[in-house]
């Protein structure tokens, strides 16, 4: 069937494509079917004159130029913008955390391909969407649907990364990684995550006397449903800080 715009084009070229791809390697997927695929099957009806005669229609006349527009159009349609975009849906950064608890990731090089592994493997987050993200459950839709999420190539997973990893330094802990899995409860204190300040505040100092200890467990039950580990830890800093000031004062 003969495409009655160059946009409707671009969307058959990348239905094809099922898989992650970045403006840049549409633009040049797209000429590559054009004179492929869409050519042959053009010319089992018509002859080559009319088939430039077509593309002229569809406004495709400078090989580079129109084509490279045209998916440009075609991503503006899809996604609202050509531009890098680093601002990324919450449901991503869920998912960066599913998969450093899946996969117990080492490091960012193995987190990159973990989230990778989750987003395209067909039984991970491909088939719970399939079951009732949305009505349509074709793999085209579905790369479309991590398009407008702010997933559409490669290069997005690393920054999306990188922009979690921000959030969660700690993130290759062990003990982190027990703390995804089992998130604080309400009312309830959390030994896994008492423990990792425990053990983030002796990084900071390694010896402490009875008084900082029970200070430490203090800040913990009394912030643990409104800050974070290293919130927690940086209020136990201020505290050693202004102690040591104090100290400081009562001696001069």
């Amino acid at each position: 069937m003969l495409a009655k715009s160059a946009i409707e084009l671009v969307n058959r070229c990348y239905e094809e494509t099922n898989r992650l791809v970045s403006l840049e390697e549409l633009k040049e997927s797209f000429i590559v079917f054009v004179f492929g695929d869409y050519q042959d099957e053009f010319l089992t009806l018509y002859d080559l004159e009319d088939f430039y005669a077509h593309l002229d229609q569809l406004q495709l006349t400078n090989c580079r130029r129109d084509f490279d527009k045209v998916v440009e159009d075609w991503y503006i349609i899809q996604y609202g913008s050509v531009a890098s975009d680093t601002n990324y849906h919450d449901i991503l950064f869920t998912l960066v955390k599913e998969a450093v608890v899946q996969y117990q990731s080492l490091n960012r090089t193995a987190l990159i391909r973990d989230v990778t592994k989750l987003l395209t493997m067909p039984t991970a987050f491909v088939a719970r969407w399939q079951n009732g993200f949305l009505r349509e459950s074709s793999l085209p839709t579905y790369f479309k649907y991590l398009m407008k999420l702010g997933i559409r190539s490669h290069e997005d997973i690393e920054t999306l990364v990188d922009m979690w990893l921000v959030e969660y330094p700690n993130a290759f802990d062990k003990k982190q990684q027990q703390l995804f899995a089992n998130p604080p409860r309400r009312g309830r204190p959390n030994n896994v995550e008492l423990a990792l300040l425990i053990e983030m505040a002796y990084k900071f100092k390694p010896e402490m006397t009875s008084q900082e200890r029970e200070r430490l467990r203090k800040i913990y039950y009394y912030h643990r449903k409104s800050l974070t580990v290293r919130e927690m830890v940086e209020k136990f800093k201020n505290y050693i800080s202004s102690k040591t000031k104090s100290d400081d004062s009562q001696v001069g």
